[in-house]
């Protein structure tokens, strides 16, 4: 008998992986009762951006929950309402809050540079990577079944084969890009002109005269 893989239930597998791992980040931010001991301690300015963090975590975290509920009681089920609640998780809260930061910035690295920080350093260039991969996870996982959703006519809904040689050909292909990737970002010569060499030598340009100074 062949094995036969269903392309919601992989999707909601994805779903719930990318769900799960905001989770840890979100409950770091909030303040718990112990905490707000140690918020006292801060000034009023201090105090209001921890505690907004704070409510936007729990809100995060409620909106979280009901993305899992909603995966694994209808989204895993086939119900085509719950994939516009999916579609609305992903745009509406996902983007703005994971990957529209990200664009908004102004580029200090080069994305050879961020990715090597990012594998190499812990930090907000390792933090924003993690938030554009999951979010990336979550977009393989939106629109993966939507034949099984919107494309299906009358009767019983298929469940699509995936043979193995295209599951393995699958894990191949994505191992080599991530390695490819890595030793692109290791072997990445990052030169210095001469000029930015012997700038700290250069002494700056005197000021110009002032016409107002007497002679």
């Amino acid at each position: 008998m062949r094995n036969r893989v269903d392309l919601v239930f992989i999707s909601s597998v994805l779903f719930t992986v990318a769900l799960v791992c905001l989770i840890p980040s979100f409950w770091a931010s909030v303040v718990t009762k112990h905490g707000r001991i140690w918020l006292a301690r801060l000034d009023s300015g201090d105090q209001l951006a921890t505690l907004t963090r704070s409510d936007l975590s729990v809100v995060c975290l409620a909106v979280i929950l009901i993305g899992l509920i909603v995966i694994w009681t209808g989204y895993v089920k086939r119900v085509r309402w719950t994939w516009a609640v999916m579609l609305i998780l992903v745009w509406v809260w996902a983007f703005p809050l994971m990957v529209m930061p990200i664009l908004g910035r102004p580029r200090s690295l080069s994305l050879p540079e961020w990715i090597y920080t990012a594998i190499y350093y812990p930090g907000a260039a390792r933090a924003w990577a993690e938030s554009v991969l999951l979010f990336l996870l979550m977009v393989i996982a939106l629109f993966l079944p939507v034949k099984s959703f919107f494309l299906i006519g009358k009767g019983p809904r298929p469940i699509h084969e995936v043979s193995p040689k295209l599951i393995g050909s699958s894990v191949v292909a994505v191992l080599l890009i991530m390695l490819t990737l890595s030793a692109w970002v290791r072997l990445s010569a990052y030169e210095i002109s001469p000029a930015d060499l012997t700038s700290w030598q250069q002494f700056p340009p005197p000021p110009p005269p002032n016409p107002c100074a007497k002679p």
